[in-house]
């Protein structure tokens, strides 16, 4: 998302409780955090869903989705994020191999390469879960990114309005409030190692799980 003060605050604060994860604990809750998700894929998605766009964990405490990435293959298309120069991205499809077969992009983090699968089409994007990284989120939906803008300008595309997007993080990237601005993407759901909420709601009329 942009800039502003209260960004810049908010983004470096959560650098740095992320940095100073247990490995031990990320690892277990990874995997508390890859099931919760499978669960509301599966049970909450008002919709058949035959594509999801995901990424892989390249920064300090962030999710692994890896156990996710390979549930998810048996079931559907599974796409994850190549990005480009001008600082937009799109998505490859992998396969089950996909672990062996990511390289390192131009920014350092693993993703496939550009021939290992096909291109994501925008047009699928009513049959589309995105799994949306991020350093924090709100219960209305507001979403702050690492600044890069690669998701806000992604989702930018006509098209992508119609997907199903769920920011996943720990539950202690859940505040108050992230400041937002006029071009910054939405979520419609938080997902995290305890359970899920549904953005935009009152909390009385929230999908809280635990």
């Amino acid at each position: 998302m942009g800039g502003g003060r209260r960004a810049r605050e908010l983004r470096a604060e959560m650098k740095k409780v992320l940095g100073r994860l247990d490995d031990r604990w990320l690892q277990a809750a990874s995997r508390e955090l890859c099931a919760q998700l499978t669960r509301l894929v599966e049970t909450e998605i008002p919709r058949d869903i035959e594509h999801v766009l995901a990424w892989v964990s390249f920064f300090p405490g962030e999710v692994d989705l890896s156990k996710f990435i390979t549930e998810q293959l048996d079931k559907r298309n599974v796409y994850l994020p190549r990005t480009l120069p001008d600082h937009s991205m799109n998505f490859i499809s992998i396969g089950k191999d996909w672990m062996g077969r990511m390289e390192s992009g131009h920014l350092g983090i693993p993703e496939p390469g550009e021939q290992s699968g096909k291109l994501y089409e925008p047009a699928w994007s009513h049959q589309t879960l995105v799994v949306v990284p991020g350093l924090a989120f709100d219960s209305q939906g507001s979403r702050l990114g690492r600044g890069g803008g690669f998701y806000d300008r992604f989702f930018a595309r006509p098209p992508m309005i119609e997907s199903v997007k769920v920011g996943v993080c720990w539950k202690l990237q859940i505040v108050e409030s992230v400041p937002t601005e006029s071009h910054d993407m939405m979520i419609d759901w938080i997902c995290h190692e305890e359970g899920w909420v549904r953005t935009g709601f009152e909390e009385d009329d929230s999908f809280d799980q635990e």
